[in-house]
């Protein structure tokens, strides 16, 4: 349905009211589009930044834990060289043996603390990665959806102008 109007100068511009129509709904989808669009990135840039805390986490921990290491590592050769020169080799050797088994006191003890923590922080990771995939593949479904909606509504209403324009003809013709 074409509507006729002259411009500042009286030249006619003939305007496609369904096309005016559909380009007013383009603009209003387009821009709750933008909005949805900027919703999903920031939710995908607080995802890459809880991962990225989780990988500091994870990577601090470790690191705390070799240093944790490395300074008992050191205190225990201090402490057997000062048993050595004071009480000589025989009080060494039960410092030795001593040590061993609280290494393994220790061993155990991290198994029952240290090891579910470390596997709780891993399987953290894993959930915020397969999260972080989920949002990525429901955006992608979305904006899918809204490029599908839009070409639907475009041949719907393109549909519905040419019938009423069909229609306003024909009625036109009935009167000339």
């Amino acid at each position: 349905m074409a509507v006729s109007k002259k411009d500042l100068n009286g030249n006619q511009e003939s305007i496609q009211f369904g096309d005016s129509l559909l380009n007013s709904w383009n603009n209003s989808l387009n821009l709750i589009y933008g909005y949805q669009k900027e919703v999903e990135n920031v939710s995908l840039q607080s995802i890459g930044y809880q991962k990225e805390v989780w990988e500091k986490v994870t990577g601090d921990f470790n690191r705390i834990e070799a240093e944790q290491k490395k300074l008992v590592d050191e205190l225990r050769d201090v402490a057997k060289q000062n048993i050595q020169t004071v009480y000589g080799e025989e009080a060494s050797g039960s410092f030795e043996r001593w040590n061993e088994q609280l290494d393994e006191v220790s061993s155990r003890v991290q198994q029952l603390t240290v090891a579910p923590i470390k596997e709780g922080i891993n399987i953290l990771n894993q959930s915020q990665e397969n999260f972080q995939e989920s949002i990525k593949k429901s955006v992608d479904q979305q904006q899918k959806v809204r490029q599908s909606f839009l070409t639907q509504i475009k041949t719907a209403q393109k549909g519905f102008i040419d019938l009423i324009e069909s229609n306003t003809k024909l009625s036109l013709s009935f009167y000339k």
